[in-house]
């Protein structure tokens, strides 16, 4: 993320929007890294840094990058979905392939709600048993809103259970406090101990508790319902009748929907995006009773050249349209997980709105902010690259931030004639006057690393300075599912490979210590906020950082075994960004960036990205009642798209603000 001189014209960046599928599918052991005596005169503090130090792998010591865009950890590295279950192949309801199921699916639904009423409903709360063990608590600390999210753990693909059981606590930890655990372990009466409980089904039929089914049938909780396993509601008659009787709708005759091509989702007057690659379907909730629903989002059936088209009759709908959010006496139900192959303008949006909605005060009234931050400025940055940034948004009276790497590295020499160099700001007086000139003038520094870099190694391309990951270990590959590492080009795809060799919580702590302290020495302050380069790190350098920073400004990954002990140790990760601050389980508060960056020219198979896009992508947020506008921008490239952003995104409505002060 840096501006290149010596090998290419342009810039030459990487983000953690590089990070691709397939991760750690071609492992190969990396050793400790050995100092081996680097040419130049590093600073002590570089030697601490062990600058000169990591030896390259075999093939990925070589290549550059063009490029950059620190926005698409999730789009490289999404939360992968289910594959399409036998019932939506064979266009078959669930219970009509379930042997013990004991319900009459040719009874019509209308007749079955005539058999009986709407059942009382239970208070929960008095009855309300412990937390089991099993379960695992972060969040926003002293909130009144609390959300029990609860996941599957059997089946292939129980370690998606635990993925989408993280992403949905990390967007319900905006209003408050969330306990994630397995929904096998749970106990009748449990949901009277929270304001929400969110369901996550991913595991076709997952065997549920019969307590869980008897408390969303009839107790008084607000409940969430994701994806698979409604129909485990409706399995009997006398089930089934209670809940069309209550609820409106029959899911013992909903289908799972995926013969339709469903690229868009209808919410709150917007039209968010839906990734081709969601593939396992849609279970459209067939209405018994319209009075008693409201529809809160619709997917949108399309044709192969993307107009609209009449949905499947599967679908049990009229149009292009059928019900893909619904809500109706308490209980609110999602057709999919939408926590999967996510964009910035993904129906990912309208699902964060949701979960926020069903923990935040009733009737709260949208607010919108917007945030800013200048991005991978270092000591080697150039003062007529990063000024006209700086004046125009003193004088548009925007505030902003500044991602500071305090140590430029070269460490293998790649600008330098092949010397190693190390710089600080105290060696660019100029560059560190405008710096201090923008903190007097609404700029915010952010600790955007140590280094940005790691030793020696080209991580994955030069070993320089915002080109590389500083916390994770990182190379290119010719697939996009991994394979052997290769020199990294413009095709290439970058893959995260595991933790460095130094990795340790202590470490982490101490090298992103002396970072802070550094910007301190040469009196920027003591920063506040910290951002991981290319948004990636071990689950260990998380840790570390947290004991320096109690708040990053970025997107993240996640890991096996977080909440599931049994998935520890597994390989995988994912990445996510939130339209709105949240707390996740490091007990850190992670301020969003969720609009990406602004990106010329396509790279390392990413489409460019201009300011307008940015403007779209701040108008899909508006689906969130919470929602942020959050973006980043580099140095050297044209002011006039900053202006384009900023404008463009001021004229929706949104006001900016110090990133601290985001939603």
């Amino acid at each position: 993320m840096k501006r290149i001189r010596a090998v290419v014209s342009r810039k030459h960046r990487l983000s953690a929007a590089l990070v691709a599928m397939g991760i750690g599918s071609s492992m190969f052991v990396l050793g400790p890294a050995h100092a081996e005596g680097s040419e130049g005169t590093p600073s002590a503090a570089a030697g601490a840094l062990q600058v000169s130090g990591g030896k390259q792998t075999p093939t990925a010591s070589k290549g550059t990058k063009n490029g950059d865009g620190s926005s698409s950890v999730t789009g490289d590295n999404p939360v992968p979905g289910v594959p399409e279950p036998a019932a939506a192949k064979k266009r078959a309801l669930p219970l009509s392939l379930d042997s013990g199921a004991k319900v009459n699916l040719k009874e019509s639904p209308q007749d079955a709600a005539k058999k009986a009423a709407a059942p009382a409903q239970r208070k929960l709360a008095p009855k309300a048993p412990s937390v089991p063990s099993s379960a695992v608590t972060w969040g926003k600390k002293g909130a009144s809103a609390k959300a029990l999210v609860l996941y599957d753990t059997q089946g292939e693909y129980k370690q998606l259970g635990e993925y989408y059981a993280l992403g949905t606590g990390m967007l319900a930890s905006h209003e408050g406090s969330v306990t994630a655990m397995p929904v096998s372990d749970y106990k009748a009466g449990l949901a009277g101990r929270f304001s929400a409980v969110m369901y996550v089904g991913s595991n076709y039929d997952e065997p549920l508790p019969r307590a869980f089914i008897d408390d969303v049938l009839t107790g008084d909780a607000k409940i969430l319902w994701s994806g698979f396993n409604i129909w485990q509601l409706a399995k009997t008659d006398a089930d089934r009748q209670a809940f069309i009787a209550r609820y409106g709708w029959d899911p013992a005759t909903s289908y799972i929907d995926s013969s339709d091509t469903v690229s868009t989702v209808s919410y709150k007057s917007q039209e968010l995006t839906r990734s081709s690659d969601n593939t396992g379907g849609i279970i459209a909730p067939h209405i018994v009773d319209a009075n008693k629903v409201e529809v809160l989002g619709k997917a949108n059936c399309k044709n192969q050249s993307g107009q609209a088209a009449n949905c499947a009759t599967i679908a049990q709908t009229t149009g292009s349209q059928f019900p893909w959010a619904v809500r109706s006496s308490g209980l609110t139900y999602v057709g999919e997980i939408s926590l999967t192959y996510i964009s910035e303008t993904d129906r990912y949006l309208a699902y964060a709105d949701i979960v926020d909605g069903l923990l935040s005060p009733q009737g709260a009234a949208p607010t919108r902010k917007a945030a800013i931050r200048i991005e991978d400025v270092s000591p080697n940055t150039e003062v007529s690259e990063l000024k006209p940034l700086i004046d125009y948004l003193v004088s548009a009276r925007v505030p902003f931030q500044i991602a500071t790497v305090p140590y430029y590295v070269d460490a293998n020499g790649v600008y330098n004639n092949g010397k190693s160099e190390t710089k600080t700001f105290d060696k660019n007086p100029q560059l560190l006057a405008l710096l201090k000139y923008a903190q007097k003038h609404g700029g915010t520094i952010v600790q955007h690393g140590t280094t940005h870099q790691y030793g020696k190694l080209n991580n994955p391309y030069t070993g320089v300075t915002a080109d590389d990951f500083e916390f994770y270990r990182s190379w290119c590959t010719a697939q996009q599912n991994g394979g052997t590492p290769v020199a990294c080009t413009n095709s290439t795809w970058v893959q995260l490979a595991g933790a460095v060799p130094d990795d340790s919580v202590s470490w982490a702590a101490n090298r992103v210590n002396l970072g802070r302290s550094e910007l301190t020495r040469v009196g920027l302050g003591k920063t506040k906020l910290f951002e991981t380069p290319h948004y990636a790190a071990s689950w260990n350098s998380y840790t570390g950082m947290r004991r320096v920073y109690s708040t990053r400004y970025e997107r993240e990954l996640f890991f096996p075994g977080m909440l599931n002990k049994a998935n520890k140790g597994n390989k995988g990760n994912f990445g996510l960004f939130y339209p709105y601050t949240v707390t996740n389980n490091y007990n850190t508060k992670i301020l969003p960036e969720n609009l990406g960056n602004y990106e010329p020219e396509a790279y390392n198979n990413h489409p460019p990205r201009s300011g307008a896009d940015l403007v779209n992508n701040a108008k899909a947020n508006l689906a969130v009642t919470d929602g942020n506008a959050s973006f980043f921008f580099h140095p050297g490239y044209p002011l006039n798209e900053l202006k384009v952003a900023v404008e463009g995104i001021k004229g929706l409505g949104y006001n900016f603000t110090p990133a601290t002060q985001l939603n």
